[in-house]
């Protein structure tokens, strides 16, 4: 197996980093690195990912436009649009959907909207999808004790609603927390 390094620094003036040596053995440092089906880029932008997504869902489409020349019924229609396509683009959402670029928006919704004219249907625009993972994903959080974000989601007196985290920048502002906290 071999071992690579990510290195993720946000600092204004280049630093020289020194790599890493295990026995030896420098490991490599890498710009992009898949983890766990998430492709992570070193500046923490979700491009590769949500490009190479896009690619595998648009091969996918293929399979749809088959369904619909042999006159299959239009619910299976959606449930493989579901299972295969919708899956393979909104993987890891909570993740990467509020830090991509509207240019990677864009591809998602090309995709999509591709879907869509093939089953004659409309598919949940990917946002509406992003905004219920992700109050799904806190929910879910709120109600763990144990979970590590668990902390993060203090209410406020008034018990109405949760208190926000402070981000001096977007960054941190479209992670996760302080999206599921707005939402």
């Amino acid at each position: 197996m071999e071992t690579k390094e990510v290195c993720i620094d946000f600092r204004t003036h280049n630093t020289i980093i020194t790599p890493i040596i295990i026995k030896g053995q420098p490991i490599e440092q890498v710009t992009t690195y898949k983890y766990l089906g998430i492709t992570i880029q070193s500046d923490l932008r979700w491009t590769s990912h949500i490009s190479t997504q896009c690619k595998k869902a648009s091969a996918w489409l293929y399979y749809l436009r088959k369904l619909r020349q042999f006159h299959v019924d239009r619910h299976l229609q959606e449930l493989f649009f579901i299972a295969t396509i919708d899956s393979l683009l909104l993987f890891g959402m909570t993740v990467w959907g509020g830090r991509c670029t509207a240019r990677d928006r864009n591809n998602i919704s090309r995709v999509q909207r591709i879907a869509d004219k093939i089953m004659n249907t409309t598919v949940q625009p990917w946002g509406v999808s992003h905004r219920q993972r992700t109050i799904m994903r806190a929910k879910k959080i709120i109600r763990e004790p144990l979970h590590p974000l668990h902390y993060t989601f203090q209410r406020l007196p008034s018990y109405r609603r949760y208190r926000a985290l402070k981000a001096k920048n977007n960054r941190l502002r479209q992670t996760f927390v302080p999206s599921a906290i707005t939402h």
